[in-house]
């Protein structure tokens, strides 16, 4: 298989002038802000005039086409593009299946982008399309789309993918699953209508009349990207029997799903609308991003899919990984995804030590707004209701919203100044005061010094029978020692050691002994003293008080939909 997916682009009744048009290629796609220059992919471009005659066309920058048509109203194109990215969600082709994110494969002219278009598909052998596009009638494989924007955001599966077609709330919806495994449709379609309906009684409506769940199984990778009418995940084949794996399963479904508002329709200012040929630049993302990773988890326990106790485990191991990383001192949350191009999804070495996380550190920061909100309206108001009365005010097509607008919004529900907290926590980089957040829903939060073990403030992971440091935390053993990323580790005081085995390795130590680290660093061998010492940042317990007041109780009941006791 060659991996190369046939494009031909034709458009009728143009002006006759100007004599040239440029068609252009995204250099990114939606729901991930990175460039990935699919421009890279195409090869073999032709031109033709609406008579069938070749025409003249060169490049005039890295993702455009200009096409020397004269006079001529109609012009057609062609070319091929290079799909061998599952795994990035955006193009795909191989003897299984085809995937098509429109941004990767789908040239356009800027000047017509409000124009409807219709797309043909010609499928291999007895393959089939699945799309959120609306299909033409009378008319085999061929889809349309109001606009551009549609046309980009409606991913298609081409292949043998097993569909399942279901209603909830009156609208259509499509399971459609890609790949062999040890899933339950009927039950999958069950939980996933649960969700559904959990947003929709959250938003208000369905912004939709059909929308399909995309499932890509037995990859290497995991995660999902959200689109207008569709989502797109992928996961493990055989993890749908274990519950602890398929609540993850779920949990992506439930974040993904919730960006069919958060994202798709309320968009920041920065992506009202996209611009495919440069960077869009969003400060809002820890909105966008982190307020949908906090309601993907939420709205799960409201649901009932994972019980009480998770709240508070999911409350602590959050304290935890807030405090435990670096880079939450040094780059605000508003930082985080103004740079995302640059930094998030480069993964640099030292991301962990110098960068926040929008999708983490902005889901904290919208749990401890929500819990700000209910404590100053007396929990008459919350981050749901601030998030609905945005919905609201920034509809699609419409401008989009800023952090400022949701600090107005949520000023007026809690009915006090929040500056400073926005100052603080989404332009600053002051710690989160969890003790006192928690409290406003009656719960406490204790370190479990106990649990606190020796670290050396590293990670590793083991590929090929070598084990590899992948993460160096500043101001670790490991750090000032002199452990670098990519060093591959040999002994620990002269004893091979592994991933596996090395934590426990470890607890043969206490505090302030010194250990000798073996490594081959650019082949050559090296070795570190260290002076050993207890995790900085202890893991964390959340009860309940055993005296709520009356404002305490009411929150955590309304907080999480459940009952205190």
């Amino acid at each position: 298989w060659t991996h190369l997916l046939e494009v031909e682009l034709t458009v009728r009744g143009a002006p006759s002038s100007p004599a040239a048009l440029d068609f252009l290629l995204p250099i990114w796609r939606t729901g991930r802000y990175v460039v990935f220059d699919f421009a890279g992919g195409v090869q073999e471009f032709s031109a033709t005039d609406g008579a069938g005659a070749p025409v003249r066309w060169t490049k005039t920058d890295k993702s455009t086409w200009r096409v020397e048509k004269g006079r001529a109203t109609g012009v057609t194109i062609r070319y091929k593009v290079y799909a061998n990215e599952f795994e990035m969600r955006t193009r795909g082709l191989n003897d299984e299946h085809a995937f098509v994110d429109g941004c990767a494969v789908f040239m356009y002219l800027e000047k017509f982008r409000s124009l409807p278009l219709t797309v043909t598909v010609a499928p291999y052998q007895d393959w089939h399309v699945t799309t959120g596009l609306e299909s033409v009638a009378g008319e085999r494989f061929t889809f349309k789309a109001k606009n551009l924007d549609e046309l980009m955001d409606c991913p298609m599966e081409v292949g043998n993918q097993k569909d399942f077609e279901f209603v909830v709330e009156g609208k259509k919806h499509v399971l459609s699953i890609f790949g062999a495994g040890n899933y339950d449709p009927n039950k999958m379609m069950t939980d996933i209508g649960k969700i559904v309906t959990l947003n929709k009684e959250f938003w208000g409506d369905l912004p939709y009349e059909r929308y399909v769940f995309f499932v890509h199984l037995g990859l290497q990778g995991g995660g999902g990207t959200e689109h207008l009418n569709s989502t797109i995940m992928q996961t493990g084949p055989f993890g749908f029997k274990n519950p602890n794996s398929y609540r993850g399963f779920l949990g992506l479904v439930s974040h993904e799903y919730f960006h069919t508002w958060n994202v798709k329709q309320l968009r920041p200012k920065g992506i009202a609308p996209y611009d495919y040929t440069k960077e869009n630049y969003v400060p809002e993302l820890w909105i966008a991003e982190g307020t949908t990773s906090y309601y993907g988890g939420l709205l799960l326990l409201r649901g009932g899919f994972s019980p009480a106790q998770s709240a508070y485990e999911w409350r602590a191991n959050t304290v935890q990984d807030e405090r435990q990383r670096p880079g939450n001192r040094i780059q605000s949350v508003s930082e985080s995804g103004f740079d995302a191009w640059v930094k998030f999804w480069k993964e640099h070495q030292q991301g962990f030590n110098s960068e926040s996380d929008y999708y983490g550190k902005g889901s904290d920061v919208s749990l401890v707004l929500d819990l700000e909100i209910r404590q100053h309206s007396n929990n008459k108001y919350s981050l749901d209701d601030a998030m609905r009365t945005l919905y609201k005010r920034f509809p699609l097509g419409g401008r989009g919203y800023t952090d400022d607008d949701l600090r107005s919004i949520a000023e007026k529900l809690a009915g006090i100044d929040l500056k400073k907290f926005f100052v603080d926590y989404v332009t600053g980089t002051v710690p989160i005061d969890w003790e006192r957040y928690l409290g406003y829903a009656g719960l406490n939060l204790q370190s479990k010094d106990s649990d606190r073990k020796i670290s050396l403030g590293m990670m590793t992971v083991d590929r090929e029978n070598r084990t590899r440091v992948t993460r160096v935390t500043a101001g670790s053993p490991a750090y000032d020692s002199g452990i670098d990323i990519g060093d591959e580790v040999v002994a620990l005081n002269g004893l091979r050691v592994r991933t596996s085995d090395l934590q426990d390795r470890l607890a043969d130590y206490k505090p302030g002994d010194k250990v000798k680290l073996t490594v081959f660093r650019r082949d050559r061998l090296r070795e570190f003293e260290m002076t050993l010492r207890l995790q900085d940042v202890p893991s964390y317990k959340v009860t309940k008080v055993e005296q709520p007041t009356p404002l305490q109780k009411s929150i955590f009941e309304f907080w999480l939909k459940t009952t205190w006791e």
